[in-house]
C-alpha cells in the first residue's frame, strides 16, 4: 500500500512513518503541508506508478490545513478511495465535526502508539468491509426487480473483481487480523464461487486455527462442495469453540441428523433448545419484547430444532415425546401469514431454502386471497434464487389477481434467465396486454429479444419503452448498443 504523511513538523514525520513502519506499511511518502502532499497524490495516479491508498495527515499546516486537503481529495473522483485518517493535538468537537463532514474516516489524538494505530486501522477496515458488503447486496438487487436488468441475482465477472480488489485492498492496514481473508471467504460464498471461498478461509483457518467464524464459514463451503465429512468436522470445531451457541449446536445437529447419527443429533438439538430460549429470555429481560412467540422470526432455528427433533424422536420410535414437542412448538407457531412469512425470510437470511418452502407454503394457505402475501413470498423467493418455488407462488399470485402485471413480468424475468427466450416473451406479450403503456415490460421485451440475437425487434421494443419513458436511460443505452453492432 502506497501512504503518505503529511505535517510541517519533520520529527512528527518521521515519529508517524515509523510508525507505519512498525505496522508493516513501507511504502511512505512524505509531505510538508496540504498543497505539497496533493500534488504527489495527483502525480501518483500517472502510469507506471502506485497511487497513494492511504494518508496519514495532521491538521494544522499551512498554507493548505489537513481539513482543506480532505475536502481536495474527496472531491476529485480519481482520489475520492484513499483511507484518509488526520492528527490532531487535542481532541475539539468543532474540527470532529468537520473532519466527519467532510469525509475523514478516522482520526488520531497525539500522543500515540503503534498500537493505538492498529486499533484505528481494524477499526477503518471493518467500516469499510461492512459498507462493501452493502454494496455487493446491493449490486445482487435483493428484491425481485420490475426491469430485466441484467444485474439481478448474480455479479459480471468484472464486477466480482472490482469488489474482490477493493476487499484485498484493505489487507496492508489489518494484515495482523484475518477480516480480509474471511471477508473474501464470505463474499465468494455468497456468489456461489464455492473453491475460491474454500480458498481464502483454508487462509483464515492457517491464520487463526480456532476461530468460530472461519470453521462456520469453511463448513458451509465444503457442505455446498458435497464434502459432508470435511463439513461436519469443521463445524465440530466452530461449536467447541464457541460452546454456548445454540445457533452452532443446531446446524452440527442437522449434519449428523443428516448421516442418521440420531442420538447424538437429538442431544444436541435439545441444547440448542435450551440455548436458544435463554437468548431469548434475555431479551425479554432486556425489554426487547414480553412475548415469546414474537422471537420466533428472529430466532428461527429454535422452530427448526424443535421439528428436527419431532422426527428424530418418530424415527427412534418414541412417539411420546414426538408428541410433548409437537404441543410445545404449536404454541409458538405463528398465528398469522405475515408470521409465517417473516419465518420464511429469516430462515432465507440464514441461507436456509429448504426449510423456508414449509412457512412460506404456511404463509399461502392463510393468505386468503391476498394478493400482498403472494407477492411478497415471491420476490423473496426470487431474490435467493429459488426461480422453481417463485414460479409456484406466482400462480397463485396471477389467480390472486389476474390484472396485475407483477406475476407474467417476473415469470417472463425468470424464464429469461434460464435462457428460456421464448417461455419469457410469451410472458412478457401477457404482461403487455395487461398494461400496454409500460415502458418496463416493453423494455423487459426488447432484452428477451436482444439476448436471442433478434436485433430488429429488440431495437424496435427499446425504442418504444424510451418513447413511453424517456428518462429510461437503460433504453437509450440498449438502443444505441445495438444500432452501433
Amino acid at each position: 500500500m502506497q501512504s503518505i504523511v503529511v505535517d510541517d513538523m519533520g520529527p512528527m514525520r518521521k515519529t508517524v512513518s515509523l510508525t507505519l513502519r512498525d505496522i508493516g506499511i513501507t511504502n511512505i511518502e512524505e509531505a510538508k503541508n496540504g498543497q505539497e502532499a496533493f500534488e504527489i497524490v495527483i502525480a501518483s495516479l500517472d502510469a507506471g506508478k502506485k497511487p497513494i491508498e492511504l494518508a496519514i495527515v495532521d491538521w494544522n499546516m499551512e498554507p493548505v490545513t489537513g481539513l482543506d486537503l480532505l475536502q481536495m481529495i474527496r472531491r476529485d473522483k480519481r482520489t475520492q478511495e484513499i483511507i484518509f485518517v488526520m492528527i490532531t493535538a487535542e481532541q475539539l468537537q468543532d474540527n470532529v465535526i468537520a473532519a466527519v463532514q467532510s469525509g475523514v474516516d478516522d482520526y488520531i489524538i497525539k500522543p500515540f502508539t503503534p498500537s493505538m494505530v492498529k486499533e484505528k486501522f481494524v477499526d477503518i477496515t471493518k467500516r469499510k468491509l461492512a459498507e462493501i458488503r452493502k454494496e455487493v447486496n446491493s449490486a445482487l438487487n435483493e428484491e425481485a426487480p420490475l426491469l430485466d436488468n441484467e444485474k439481478a441475482l448474480m455479479l459480471s465477472g468484472t464486477l466480482k473483481n472490482k469488489f474482490r480488489g477493493r476487499i484485498k485492498r484493505l489487507t496492508p492496514i489489518s494484515h495482523w487480523t484475518t477480516l480480509v481473508p474471511l471477508e473474501l471467504g464470505g463474499f465468494f460464498l455468497k456468489v456461489k464461487d464455492y473453491a475460491e471461498a474454500e480458498n481464502w478461509l483454508r487462509k483464515v483457518i492457517k491464520q487463526d486455527f480456532g476461530s468460530t467464524e472461519g470453521h462456520e464459514l469453511l463448513s458451509t463451503v465444503l457442505h455446498r462442495l458435497g464434502k459432508t465429512e470435511e463439513a461436519t468436522k469443521e463445524l465440530e470445531i466452530a461449536s467447541a469453540t464457541r460452546p454456548g451457541s445454540g445457533e452452532l449446536k443446531h446446524n452440527l445437529g442437522e449434519m449428523l441428523f443428516n448421516s442418521a447419527n440420531y442420538i447424538k443429533a437429538a442431544n444436541l438439538f435439545v441444547d440448542s433448545i435450551r440455548l436458544l430460549e435463554d437468548k431469548i429470555s434475555k431479551k425479554i429481560k432486556g425489554g426487547e419484547n414480553a412475548d415469546q412467540r414474537n422471537f420466533v422470526s428472529m430466532e428461527p432455528l429454535l422452530f427448526s430444532a424443535h421439528y428436527n427433533l419431532i422426527v428424530i424422536y418418530k424415527k427412534l420410535g418414541n412417539s411420546d415425546e414426538a408428541q410433548n414437542v409437537l404441543k410445545r412448538i404449536q404454541w409458538m407457531e405463528p398465528k398469522d401469514a405475515d408470521g409465517w412469512l417473516a419465518l420464511g425470510k429469516a430462515f432465507l437470511d440464514k441461507s436456509d431454502g429448504s426449510k423456508a418452502k414449509f412457512p412460506f407454503n404456511k404463509a399461502c394457505e392463510m393468505a386468503n386471497g391476498d394478493y400482498g402475501i403472494y407477492k411478497e413470498a415471491c420476490s423473496v423467493l426470487y431474490s435467493h434464487g429459488m426461480f422453481d418455488d417463485a414460479i409456484y407462488f406466482l400462480e397463485k399470485t396471477k389467480r390472486a389477481d389476474p390484472s396485475n402485471v407483477f406475476a407474467p413480468n417476473l415469470k417472463g424475468i425468470i424464464h429469461r434467465k434460464r435462457n428460456e427466450t421464448d417461455l419469457a416473451l410469451r410472458e412478457y406479450e401477457i404482461a403487455a396486454k395487461i398494461d400496454p403503456g409500460s415502458a418496463t415490460i416493453q423494455f423487459n421485451m426488447g432484452m428477451a429479444h436482444f439476448k436471442s440475437g433478434n436485433v430488429e425487434e429488440g431495437k424496435k421494443h427499446f425504442a418504444k419503452a424510451g418513447e413511453i419513458d424517456p428518462e429510461m436511460d437503460e433504453a437509450g443505452l440498449y438502443l444505441e448498443k445495438l444500432s452501433s453492432a
